[in-house]
């Protein structure tokens, strides 16, 4: 965990995304693992988040819908590029309209190859932004756990709705310091969002 780590040990990108949800409260997770999603999985589930495999996008994020609904707090439903993404869009659109927290996070090309034509690229981000209050692409692996913060506040403030993080696929792996990664502080917004669904 992030606490056990020494400032200069290196931390993957998806530990960083792991640790951000955790880090959160996100404490459930549904999807189809795959290229380049894997480790995320993986990572969520040291990280103490419950994961649920699916069978199906679209049921992954129904269900992650659901846990929003009961809970007042953002499930994650977790999926691969192109295609994959594109079978969250009804979820995603279900959950937005109804006022239900949801983060959808969907690996995508790799950073080095967009607008290359590579495997599955697809404008996710801007396909998005239509059936979510939240879209955006992490610049760095520094920047990930200030867009996941955002993602989750978002989705549950003012009038609830789902949000997506697009994860690059040279993201996943890529090793950086831990001192390098900002941290935010949430003590402060979390106690606001729990007086907020008291």
């Amino acid at each position: 965990m992030a606490s056990e780590r020494s400032p200069q040990e290196p931390i993957t990108g998806a530990q960083i995304i792991a640790e951000a949800l955790a880090a959160q409260n996100v404490k459930y997770m549904f999807g189809i693992v795959g290229v380049p999603v894997i480790e995320i999985a993986i990572a969520a589930q040291v990280a103490g988040i419950k994961y649920v495999g699916m069978r199906n996008e679209q049921a992954a994020c129904y269900a992650a819908s659901a846990v929003g609904y009961l809970t007042g707090r953002p499930a994650v439903c977790l999926v691969v590029s192109g295609p994959g993404l594109i079978n969250t869009l009804s979820g995603m659109a279900n959950s937005n309209m109804n006022c239900w927290p949801l983060i959808v996070i969907g690996g995508s090309s790799d950073s080095n190859q967009e607008t290359m034509g590579a495997f599955q690229e697809f404008p996710q981000v801007e396909t998005c932004r239509l059936y979510s209050k939240f879209s955006a692409r992490p610049s760095s692996l520094e920047a990930i756990p200030i867009v996941i913060e955002k993602a989750v506040r978002t989705s549950m403030y003012g009038r609830p709705g789902s949000c997506y993080v697009d994860i690059p696929g040279d993201f996943v792996n890529k090793l950086v310091d831990s001192s390098e990664v900002r941290q935010v502080n949430t003590s402060k917004r979390l106690g606001v969002l729990c007086n907020y669904k008291s």
